[in-house]
């Protein structure tokens, strides 16, 4: 039998371990907690765990679903501290807001772990029925909570949703965006500023995010001016927002 010399035998194997990877997909991203270092740090006996989890793979499993439903955010709090003054000023258009709102998005995903790990959770997943059960649940409360405020935007600028698209959709549509930046931003992407108009529509002085501009494009092609909207209230805003919209530094930029 021939000698194959190391990086002959690294290629191989790469190889075979790459079909494997192609034939089962991407593992649930926590292979690398090994419960006898959790029970270590706990200060824990073999015992304890084998008493709740049959082996090492099912407690593996048990941590990538409560991964998934982690939420240590939960609320839009960063998002309306920056939204809300904007709301608040006559003289701002409405695409001011989300310049604003994007801003808060791209400062969080370094900081964000519990998001990250469980968008590569997610992401990874879908040949397990519970832990996709699990992510589209996490996925459906994240939509629910950013359409709180998509919503009070839409009432302070005067649009409306055009017809056919509902606020799910938007929504649905500007998670996908904010995920994918999000997955740019953890693999080390850097995300491109632009100069542009208060509008996003031209060259000017402001500093845009390409997130920003893209949240704007999607709003502007699922919504439209509404003729028949009330001037805007701040009273109608959710309960608190104007609380911490004017709470110690959450008015500066």
């Amino acid at each position: 039998m021939p000698r194959h010399s190391a990086e002959d035998t690294r290629r191989l194997l790469i190889a075979i371990g790459l079909q494997l990877l192609h034939e089962r997909g991407p593992s649930a991203v926590v292979a690398h907690i090994r419960l006898s270092s959790v029970l270590r740090r706990a200060g824990l006996t073999t015992g304890a765990a084998y008493r709740i989890w049959e082996d090492q793979t099912a407690y593996q499993r048990d941590l990538a679903l409560e991964a998934i439903r982690y939420r240590e955010k939960v609320s839009n709090e960063a998002t309306v501290a920056k939204v809300v003054p904007a709301m608040l000023d006559a003289s701002q258009p409405w695409q001011e807001a989300i310049r604003r709102g994007s801003e808060v998005n791209l400062r969080s995903y370094p900081e964000d772990i519990a998001f990250l790990t469980s968008l590569a959770i997610r992401a990874s997943s879908y040949s397990d029925p519970v832990l996709l059960e699990a992510g589209r649940r996490r996925h459906d409360e994240a939509l629910a909570s950013y359409s709180e405020v998509y919503s009070a935007v839409l009432a302070w600028s005067g649009r409306r949703l055009r017809a056919g698209f509902t606020l799910h959709d938007l929504a649905a549509a500007l998670a996908a965006i904010a995920e994918g930046f999000g997955i740019q931003n953890a693999a080390g992407v850097p995300h491109e500023r632009l100069a542009l108009d208060a509008t996003a529509s031209g060259p000017g002085d402001v500093d845009w995010s390409l997130l920003a501009v893209c949240t704007v494009a999607v709003s502007e092609q699922l919504t439209e001016p509404d003729p028949e909207a009330p001037p805007f209230d701040p009273a109608t805003l959710p309960a608190g927002w104007l609380d911490v919209a004017v709470g110690p530094d959450h008015g500066s930029e």
